[in-house]
């Protein structure tokens, strides 16, 4: 596959996980269910399209941006525990994923200038 693929279903992945924060917001137990489902799938595709797009494009796995967009995969993937368990509310929740997006996004937009 391209490297622009891979970028397409890695923005793909994006979408899923933020749908699935989006769904914490919902009082429905059955809603959030599902969007809880979305937040796992998405969490995979990034995972996936990711590595996929650093192996094609043949960068370093060690590479400070590449160890910083994973930290920030770790903690998106366990933001709605805290929100789950009431150590944080959703809304907190949905504000810090935001922000982490932002910054993932932007480490990895500017790989090469910001590092």
């Amino acid at each position: 596959m391209s490297p622009i693929t891979y970028h397409l279903i890695h923005i793909i992945g994006v979408l899923f996980l933020f749908v699935g924060f989006g769904g914490l917001a919902s009082s429905d137990e059955g809603s959030r269910k599902k969007a809880m489902m979305y937040h796992g799938i998405g969490l995979l595709i990034l995972l996936i399209a990711g590595f996929g797009l650093i192996a094609k494009l043949k960068l370093s796995y060690a590479a400070p941006w590449v160890l910083v967009k994973l930290g920030i995969w770790l903690v998106l993937g366990f933001l709605p525990v805290l929100a789950k368990r009431g150590v944080l509310p959703a809304k907190v929740v949905i504000y810090i994923a935001i922000a982490l997006g932002g910054v993932a996004a932007w480490s990895g937009y500017l790989k090469d200038a910001a590092w």
